[in-house]
């Protein structure tokens, strides 16, 4: 038998913008059903001090009432995968209800599992952000510092002195990955106040 090779079709550009759009949109939806859970549960749900959830939470909120199944679905897929989510799963982080009663902590196999995630979720911010060597140059500073009251083509007064050596720093031994490891580690441990 001989193996023939796998031919995937190509997506056309429309399609794809289709794809977009409707990634876009489901978003959208999302946000917006979040920011309703935000406005619900404030003690609950803050985006920008999050706290691990009690297990099984949205069966608690659809008790309530206050949500569709679905809201609450779409809600809860966009909260759980933020990155700020994500590290607050530190190990014996306590988890809370809806009323914000503590329920429980984080175990250590949760926190492993999310020390992981934020692992990838950095590793894949990584690939999307423009490499350091791609940079169209230096840019320039059109802002004028404050107090000067030059007009546009007129020439400052410029005094120039001796600007201090940066510090040298110390070489690391330990390799890049290791360092970014123990950094991640040191994040996803560290409680919010």
């Amino acid at each position: 038998m001989s193996e023939q090779p796998i031919i995937t079709p190509e997506v056309p550009e429309d399609s794809q913008k289709k794809q977009e759009a409707k990634r876009k949109k489901e978003y959208e939806a999302n946000r917006k059903a979040l920011d309703e859970l935000c406005l619900l549960y404030p003690e609950v749900f803050d985006a920008s001090k999050p706290k691990p959830l009690q297990i099984g939470i949205h069966e608690a909120i659809a008790t309530d009432g206050k949500l569709s199944k679905t809201r609450i679905r779409r809600a809860l897929n966009l909260y759980v995968r933020t990155r700020s989510y994500v590290a607050c799963l530190a190990l014996d982080a306590e988890r809370v209800t809806l009323g914000g009663i503590v329920t429980g902590k984080v175990s250590a196999e949760e926190a492993t599992h999310a020390l992981e995630k934020l692992v990838e979720i950095d590793r894949k911010r990584a690939l999307k952000r423009p490499a350091a060597g791609k940079a169209k140059g230096p840019r320039k500073n059109t802002r004028k510092p404050a107090g000067d009251k030059t007009r546009p083509g007129q020439a400052a007064k410029v005094s120039v002195e001796a600007a201090p050596a940066p510090a040298a720093k110390p070489v690391d031994e330990a390799s890049s990955g290791d360092r970014m490891q123990s950094k991640l580690a040191a994040l996803v441990n560290k409680r919010s106040n």
